[in-house]
């Protein structure tokens, strides 16, 4: 069972007068009612390959997709998840006008990014497109950093701290040695502090090394999953299948995405998207 996701986007839209939500989503330009697992693909085939594209969620900065190859021909067909890649365009919608006024959008209305803009200015500003097609994200180096991080952690989660330990001996040490004497209010002190010094040491220690233990378990959390899920570089024979997430960078003022999968010596499936704003 997929780790789950929050379907759709919230992308926060302010304005002097009021702060209205724009709910991003991502859906196929073209219905094809096809669908895995709640959500629409979009569908198209190269070479005798078969391919089949689902958008999954937002997360920051990143839009996730799911992406399937299908192999049917003879010849074995190589899948770098790497090789996708979006080209966002954007409709030049006009603004709904009354008279010179914009009128603002009623609840539910479908905005494209530069009706969103007319209505919010200075929150919705409206970005350049990029001039090249954007890669999706590899994620062998994504899961060879968290996996390094978090073994990196558990290792000083899990390390002595000698430092606590040496103020934890002197405390007792003091502690013995002033069995039997006759000490004075100074060297009372002296003692007490250096106990206060050596527990609250050794309690923030504690708790670092906690926090340091935790962290490690959320990156191998995230490396695992991401081995499980993403679409990973691959080799498929004829007859076989692959399916996995694929990460692309996000550009929420784009109306439409373009997505390409590569399949072979050029070829490869375009499959288009719209990305709808409501209010």
């Amino acid at each position: 069972m997929k780790t789950p996701y929050a379907l759709g986007g919230l992308l926060m839209v302010f304005s002097t007068s009021c702060a209205p939500i724009l709910q991003l989503n991502v859906k196929p330009a073209q219905a094809t009612d096809q669908w895995a697992e709640g959500r629409e693909q979009a569908v198209g085939a190269a070479d005798s390959v078969e391919t089949r594209l689902s958008f999954v969620c937002y997360e920051p900065g990143r839009l996730v997709f799911e992406a399937e190859y299908r192999n049917l021909s003879r010849r074995a067909v190589v899948v770098t998840p790497e090789a996708i890649n979006c080209t966002p365009s954007r409709e030049n919608k006009p603004p709904v006008l009354n008279g010179t006024r914009v009128v603002k959008p009623t609840a539910g209305q479908q905005l494209s990014a530069t009706q969103a803009a007319a209505v919010w200015p200075v929150a919705q500003a409206v970005a350049s497109l990029p001039a090249a097609p954007l890669p999706a994200f590899d994620p062998e180096p994504e899961i060879r950093q968290l996996t390094e991080n978090a073994e990196a952690l558990a290792r000083r989660a899990a390390r002595i701290d000698w430092l606590g330990v040496a103020l934890s001996l002197t405390s007792v040490v003091a502690d013995v040695a002033s069995i039997g004497r006759r000490e004075t209010v100074g060297q009372v002190q002296s003692r007490a502090a250096l106990s206060d010094i050596a527990l609250a040491y050794n309690v923030s220690s504690a708790a670092n090394k906690m926090q340091q233990a935790i962290t490690a378990d959320v990156l191998q959390a995230r490396a695992a999953n991401l081995q499980e899920y993403a679409l990973r570089k691959v080799t498929l024979a004829p007859g076989q299948q692959v399916r996995g997430y694929v990460y692309l960078p996000r550009f929420d003022t784009a109306d439409g995405l373009l997505l390409r999968l590569p399949v072979r010596d050029g070829m490869g499936v375009d499959l288009g998207f719209e990305q709808t704003r409501q209010r």
